[in-house]
């Protein structure tokens, strides 16, 4: 099994689900959008009025841009492992999942994130593609816990209910 990605070395945020992979952590590069994200992720939250909402008291919204090349750059300078169509392909098992999606980046990990609605604009070049991507949260928003905590939550992991966080 390949080694998992690294954020800030191999990739900028990584794509998760149980189905996939066996759960593995799948690492993208982000494209720079130079007026709302530079190699960023956005977080849009829209708060409810009322908690009887099928999401909860929260609706949000995770929009990155991906960028897919043969001669992808990782973020530490090196080469990138995959190609544009394998990373395409991993992106299109993704897309297909309406729910279990965790991504980690920077600002943490986001737990049940599906692709639900509008979920992606794919603008196809010669040597190069970007998707323009959106994930939603799929019931009760938590917002982004660390990822190093969060692998100490599984059932058999080192912290109790009261230290940990419920997945």
């Amino acid at each position: 099994m390949p080694d998992a990605p690294v954020i800030g070395e191999d990739c900028h945020l990584t794509l998760a689900h149980a189905d996939i992979d066996d759960g593995q952590p799948y690492g993208f590069v982000l494209a720079a959008a130079p007026r709302s994200r530079p190699e960023g992720v956005m977080i849009q939250r829209e708060v409810f009025s009322e908690e009887t909402s099928q999401y909860g008291a929260m609706r949000v919204w995770v929009y990155f841009n991906l960028l897919l090349s043969d001669d992808l750059i990782n973020p530490d300078g090196s080469a990138h492992g995959a190609s544009r169509s394998q990373m395409y392909s991993k992106l299109m098992q993704f897309l297909d999942r309406q729910e279990g999606i965790t991504l980690t980046c920077p600002a943490g990990t986001m737990l049940n994130l599906g692709a639900v609605g509008f979920t992606a604009r794919e603008v196809h070049f010669a040597g190069y593609a970007t998707v323009d991507m959106q994930l939603n949260n799929v019931g009760y928003y938590w917002p982004p816990v660390d990822p190093a905590t969060l692998e100490l939550c599984v059932w058999d992991g080192t912290l109790t209910w009261d230290t940990g966080y419920w997945r």
